[in-house]
C-alpha cells in the first residue's frame, strides 16, 4: 500500500503539471452548445460587466482544446489542493489511507465532465475503469510461445505454458484482476519474463507473480531460489511487490492458496 508520504509526493507532482498548464491558459471560458446533430463552440470573454461570445469554428480546434483544458485544469487544481491538505493532516497524525481514495478524488474532475468535453482535454488521472482498460490494451513486450510448442488456452483466449499457469490465469480472469502474461522486466540488468504482471487498480501499482511448478527437480529448485533473490535485490519485497507459489509432483497447486493471494487485488 502506498504510504501517505508517497501519496503526498504523487499529488504534488500532479499539481506541478496542472499549474504549468494552467499558467499558460487563454483568457475567457468555453461554452459548448450540444444540438441533436451538431456541437457548437463559443469563446466567452468578460468585460465591462458584460459577456461577449465569439463563435469558434471546428477549424479552431487548438483554441477550443486550450479553453477546455484550462477549465479542467482549474477544477483539477481545486480538488488536488483540497486533497493535499487532507493528506498532510493525516501525515501529521501518523495515519494511513488507501491510495484508492486519492486516485478517486483526482479522477473526479474528469469523470464528471460531459462526453463532449472529455474528448477535448488531457486528464492527469483517469477514472479507475478507464485506467484499467488503458493498461490492459497498452502494448507490451511479451516473451511469446512458439507455435510448435504445446500450450494451454486460457478462458481469456491466450496461450500459456502449463496447466498450472492456465489455472492461475483463469482465476485472475474470473476475479476481475487485470494482468499481463510474461511481460518483459529488467532485474539488475537481467531481462526476465515474470509469469504474471498483476495490476493493483486501487493503488495503481503493479506486482509480479511467479509460479515455480517443478520443485521436485533439484536444479529447477536452485534456479527458483536464484530468481527469488534477483527480485529481492531489485527491491521487490515478497508479499508486497512480488508473490510466488510452489508446486511439486507430490504437492500440486492449491487453488485456495491462489484465492488467498489474489484476494488482496480484487
Amino acid at each position: 500500500m502506498l504510504s501517505i508520504k508517497e501519496q503526498i509526493k504523487i499529488v504534488k507532482g500532479y499539481i506541478l503539471q496542472a499549474e504549468r498548464s494552467y499558467k499558460s491558459r487563454p483568457e475567457g471560458t468555453l461554452i459548448v452548445s450540444e444540438r441533436p446533430k451538431s456541437v457548437q463552440y463559443y469563446h466567452q470573454l468578460a468585460g465591462g460587466g458584460k459577456y461577449k461570445r465569439t463563435h469558434l469554428h471546428k477549424t479552431q480546434d487548438k483554441t477550443i482544446r486550450r479553453l477546455a483544458q484550462a477549465e479542467y485544469d482549474g477544477a483539477f487544481l481545486k480538488e488536488a489542493y483540497s486533497l493535499l491538505n487532507e493528506l498532510e493532516a493525516l501525515a501529521r497524525l501518523g495515519a494511513e489511507r488507501s491510495a484508492m481514495v486519492m486516485y478517486d478524488a483526482l479522477s473526479r474532475p474528469y469523470e464528471i465532465l460531459r462526453k463532449v468535453r472529455k474528448e477535448l482535454v488531457t486528464p492527469y488521472v483517469l477514472p479507475r475503469e478507464e485506467y484499467i482498460k488503458k493498461w490492459l490494451t497498452a502494448p507490451y513486450h511479451q516473451k511469446g510461445i512458439n507455435s510448435d510448442i504445446s500450450a494451454f488456452m486460457t478462458e481469456n483466449e491466450e496461450r500459456v505454458r502449463s496447466k498450472s499457469e492456465k489455472i492461475i490465469a483463469d482465476k485472475l480472469y474470473h476475479m476481475g484482476i487485470p494482468y499481463h502474461y510474461e511481460e518483459q522486466l529488467v532485474l539488475g540488468g537481467v531481462t526476465v519474463h515474470p509469469d504474471f504482471t498483476i495490476l493493483d487498480s486501487r493503488e495503481r501499482t503493479v506486482c509480479y507473480y511467479e509460479h515455480f511448478g517443478m520443485m521436485q527437480n533439484l536444479e529447477y529448485c536452485r534456479n527458483a531460489l536464484s530468481k527469488m533473490a534477483m527480485y529481492e535485490k531489485a527491491g521487490y519485497r515478497l508479499g508486497r511487490e512480488f508473490f510466488c507459489t510452489f508446486e511439486s509432483e507430490d504437492n500440486p497447486l492449491d487453488v485456495r492458496v491462489l484465492e488467498s493471494v489474489f484476494r488482496a487485488f480484487s
